[in-house]
């Protein structure tokens, strides 16, 4: 074996990380109910629930789901994250986070509905069943 192909090998074994691909998190996105209440609250103005969208990072926007979770998967740990809601179109709430800043690397997105805000939570240090991704 030549001596570089040694010293590269030794590299790897020495820090591995260097050599893998950066670890990855997903956010679960919770439904929100069809029948959203038509009541003014503190964050989201009226807004029929198949109004809502979402953009995580530079992602594709894409509508909130009303049924079923929606995984995001792939996203950097390392990184800071965008978070922007639409409501009819237009940007309303947005907010940044990082994975160093929770416990878990799957986080659960939602609705808060009492409030009308947008949470980002860590199911390990708060339940968040309504978060059924897979």
């Amino acid at each position: 074996m030549k001596p570089a192909t040694i010293a590269v090998l030794l590299a790897a074994l020495l820090c591995p990380t260097s050599f893998t691909q950066s670890e990855h998190g997903s956010v679960c996105v919770a439904p929100v109910s069809e029948d959203w209440p038509l009541t003014q609250g503190g964050g989201l103005p009226i807004c029929d629930s198949n109004k809502f969208s979402l953009k995580v990072d530079e992602q594709k926007t894409f509508s909130w789901p009303t049924k079923e979770s929606v995984k995001i998967d792939g996203l950097d740990l390392s990184v800071r994250h965008r978070v922007v809601v639409y409501c009819d179109g237009k940007p309303h709430q947005s907010f940044t986070f990082r994975f160093s800043e929770f416990k878990s690397r799957d986080l659960c997105l939602f609705i808060n509905d009492f409030y009308k805000t947008v949470q980002l939570w860590d199911p390990k240090q708060r339940p968040a069943p309504w978060c059924k991704c897979k």
